[in-house]
């Protein structure tokens, strides 16, 4: 393979259709959502570079994929590009880009250039990157508020070396755009809910198809390969993570990768993936048995969570906190194990932590955790129509959980080790019953005008359903 280091990922590709730059969204998507920006902006400008290509080794580059806000505000998908904002001026979308030329046409084909900046993606005005630096300095030389990225050092740095001279001005303030812009995503527009809906039904299609395949003896990445594999078929190109596949004690592991363990008759395994779709992502997990039936003990812990997950669903509304629903869920959990003999004190505070980790969702969009604030106190802002969240409560019995809990309550010095030890003394046997189950069940929720939507309802849940599903036949064994 003849590979050299270049801004251009295949995968930028999957962005086109029809013609090479022919965009999934139209262009006055972007358009409204720029200038809803300048909108709350308070005079100045702002400015933004795209994510820097990343090396993975020798001349071979990780692929490409532009960073999220840039292209919430542009739709563009390649490396070496900039934009300015200047709500003041008549040409207010400067954007700069890779420009055509004959070494570029030969090693990244036919990319936008200028010309296309301007016609396909909306720019007033276009220049080579190259030219970034030096058309940012005059901006910021009469600018008295600078808009940007107040994380990003390579932009933090071309943005010093554009500053004009001490005697000649420049801006007043330096004002991170981010929570600008994250504001913005926290409501998603129809379009971007139907492409969520896309990439999460190819996610439900993978985890039905894996269900169908699971059986004792593969390893974990055979199931991870039926999900890569449905993923391309139905038009997902890249992951939105890497896929989450855990056997036996590693369902235990919140955010397992490996992904090479050999699963055993008698294992659960937690399948926590997303697909990526038009730049959107997908989250979510089932939990399934690896012999086709849950154990009783399987069954005891799927159901509790289960329930949680249902109670947290059915306060997730418009006007509830975005936070409220998790202890709609804690509550369940709670009765759950105190019935199975796991905690001893059903109105706890604590003791249910030795098996439960409480954040149980979050926003949903371009990113798996997708950006946004949530607001303040024990409920967070009130859920509004087109807000997007995961709910994934999940109880987990690993062999090393009870000490790591003991200590982490002995260091918060909230519960006397005395009265501790007492307690993990008593469940300890029950614990024991558990061991190697991991359970998480999580679910993409859109809120709507009169509740909510399950996104993600074509992947099944209910015990019933997945062994019926699992004794289906895959084309895949």
């Amino acid at each position: 393979m003849n590979v050299r280091k270049t801004g251009f990922s295949i995968v930028s590709l999957f962005l086109f259709i029809g013609s090479l730059h022919a965009q999934i969204l139209d262009k006055e998507v972007f358009a409204e959502r720029r200038q809803r920006l300048m909108d709350r902006m308070d005079g100045g400008v702002a400015v933004f570079q795209n994510a820097s290509v990343s090396n993975r080794n020798s001349d071979v580059d990780y692929p490409y994929r532009s960073n999220s806000d840039f292209y919430y505000l542009t739709g563009y998908t390649h490396a070496s590009a900039a934009f300015i904002l200047a709500p003041a001026e008549e040409k207010s979308f400067i954007l700069f880009v890779q420009p055509k030329n004959l070494m570029t046409s030969l090693w990244l084909g036919d990319i936008p250039g200028i010309e296309g900046a301007m016609e396909v993606f909306g720019a007033d005005t276009a220049y080579a990157f190259d030219a970034f630096e030096d058309v940012l300095g005059r901006f910021i030389g009469t600018s008295q508020k600078l808009y940007y990225d107040i994380r990003n050092e390579e932009l933090s740095e071309t943005i010093r070396s554009a500053l004009p001279s001490p005697e000649r001005g420049g801006p007043d303030q330096m004002i991170d755009v981010l929570p600008l812009v994250h504001e913005l995503r926290v409501i998603k527009g129809p379009e971007e809910i139907k492409l969520l809906e896309k990439t999460i039904g190819i996610t439900c299609q993978a985890l039905v198809e894996v269900m169908k395949a699971a059986e004792p003896g593969m390893y974990e990445y055979e199931l991870g390969a039926i999900i890569d594999y449905v993923y391309k078929k139905n038009g997902s190109q890249r992951k939105g993570f890497p896929s989450i596949i855990g056997s036996g004690p590693r369902s235990t592991i919140f955010h397992y990768e490996a992904n090479d363990r050999q699963t055993r008759s008698g294992d659960v395994v937690l399948i926590d993936i997303g697909a990526e779709y038009g730049y959107y992502s997908a989250d979510v997990t089932r939990t399934i048995p690896i012999d086709g039936r849950f154990s009783q003990e399987q069954k005891d812990i799927y159901e509790i969570v289960l329930a949680a997950q249902e109670a947290a669903i059915e306060v997730m509304v418009p006007g509830k906190g975005a936070r409220e629903y998790y202890t709609h869920a804690e509550d369940v959990i709670k009765e759950g194990l105190y019935r199975l003999g796991l905690i001893t004190d059903r109105n706890t505070t604590w003791q249910h932590r030795a098996y439960y980790y409480p954040y149980i969702g979050h926003w949903l969009g371009l990113d798996p955790h997708d950006a946004g604030r949530y607001g303040d106190g024990p409920a967070g802002r009130p859920l509004e129509p087109g807000m997007v969240l995961t709910v994934e409560p999940g109880l987990y019995f690993g062999e090393n959980m009870i000490e790591v809990f003991r200590q982490s309550m002995l260091r918060r010095g909230r519960i006397e080790e005395a009265e501790l030890d007492s307690f993990l003394q008593q469940v300890r046997p029950v614990f024991e019953k558990y061991m190697h189950i991991g359970v998480r069940i999580e679910d993409d929720v859109l809120i709507t005008p009169d509740g909510n939507r399950i996104l993600s309802a074509g992947a099944p849940k209910r015990v019933k359903d997945i062994e019926a599903t699992m004794k289906k036949k895959s084309r895949f064994n």
